[in-house]
């Protein structure tokens, strides 16, 4: 059966709008969802000076271990968050004894946030080490680096080393 030319140009006439929508706002609305049509993009990336590092009570589900990280504009100015933080399980002298991995997802995140608003990743680790089932020999503490920043936090958090991972900023 052969589609009729009304038929094909309204599929095509479909793809081509969805596709158009899908692309329009991948980011987020224009202007960080405040309205307007601004440029989203006319905000920086959030830097040290921007932001609060903090951490939640680490919460135990049998053997997960799960604690999460809030990062706050403090600035008076918008910035923007895109991606993953860096984590690492260090020492009580600094060493790093496991650095945690990236959560797989779909894609990052795009964040924009105003003065005052805050954004959280969560770090998951395990009291047992999953190949062998024998407890996790260690803990070590947290220490965070926002998306794209340089500047590391030891938050007063330990956590056994075993497959630690953390997730996207949201």
């Amino acid at each position: 059966m052969k589609p009729s030319g009304t038929l094909t140009a309204g599929l095509v006439l479909a793809v081509v709008t969805l596709g158009l929508a899908a692309t329009a706002h991948a980011e987020g609305p224009p202007n960080g969802g405040d309205g307007g049509g601004g440029d989203a993009s006319a905000s920086g990336n959030c830097s040290d000076a921007d932001l609060t590092v903090t951490n939640g009570a680490v919460e135990s589900a049998n053997t997960l271990r799960r604690v999460v990280v809030s990062f706050k504009n403090t600035s008076s100015n918008p910035c923007v968050l895109v991606g993953y933080p860096d984590a690492n399980l260090v020492t009580a002298a600094g060493g790093v004894l496991v650095h945690v991995d990236q959560r797989p997802a779909l894609a990052a995140h795009v964040l924009h946030l105003a003065p005052g608003d805050v954004a959280s990743a969560d770090v998951e680790s395990y009291a047992v080490d999953t190949a062998t089932g024998n407890s996790c020999p260690r803990e070590g503490t947290l220490v965070v680096t926002a998306p794209k920043d340089s500047v590391s936090h030891t938050l007063p958090v330990a956590l056994p080393i075993c497959s630690a991972t953390i997730s996207s900023v949201d």
